[in-house]
């Protein structure tokens, strides 16, 4: 005798393999959009936060440079050392954050592939858009991309 072959036995109809396939399709492609401005925030807000961190640590170091500067009891020994006539006070390169101590290593743009910044001077003009390069007075990103508020990273 034979059994009948209940229709649930059988799998799924091509119909009904198609029609799944494409619901997934569908909203694979609504959810991409989603998951790229995702990832583009969470970029962005790393960049602001790592621009205001090396920025806060400049300003910390101008600080105690110029407490070293006028010999202040409290000022840092390794500070007292950088003390020169013809410095602004400002770091001369990012590096001198990390050999006194104020920042444990320097973070890596991530707008930018190499991961470099781009740096200005206390001594350059404003509106340029190059550096002499004599110490670290601010920081930028070197990306001409376009942020989710239409500007671009390099003016953040």
């Amino acid at each position: 005798m034979r059994r009948p072959i209940s229709r649930a036995a059988h799998g799924l109809t091509l119909i009904e393999l198609l029609v799944s396939i494409s619901v997934l399709g569908v909203l694979a492609a609504v959810a991409m959009p989603l998951v790229q401005v995702s990832v583009t925030r969470t970029r962005e807000l790393e960049l602001r936060r790592t621009v205001r961190k090396v920025r806060e640590a400049i300003d910390l170091f101008k600080a105690e440079y110029d407490r070293a500067r006028t010999n202040a009891r409290d000022a840092r020994t390794d500070f007292r050392k950088r003390v020169s006539v013809d410095r602004s006070g400002y770091p001369l390169t990012l590096d001198e954050l990390v050999e006194t101590k104020i920042l444990r290593r320097i973070p890596r743009d991530p707008m930018n592939p190499e991961g470099k910044w781009v740096i200005r001077s206390f001594s350059d003009n404003t509106d340029s858009t190059l550096s002499d390069g004599k110490d670290v007075y601010d920081i930028r990103s070197a990306s001409k991309a376009v942020a989710l508020d239409r500007t671009t990273y390099d003016t953040w």
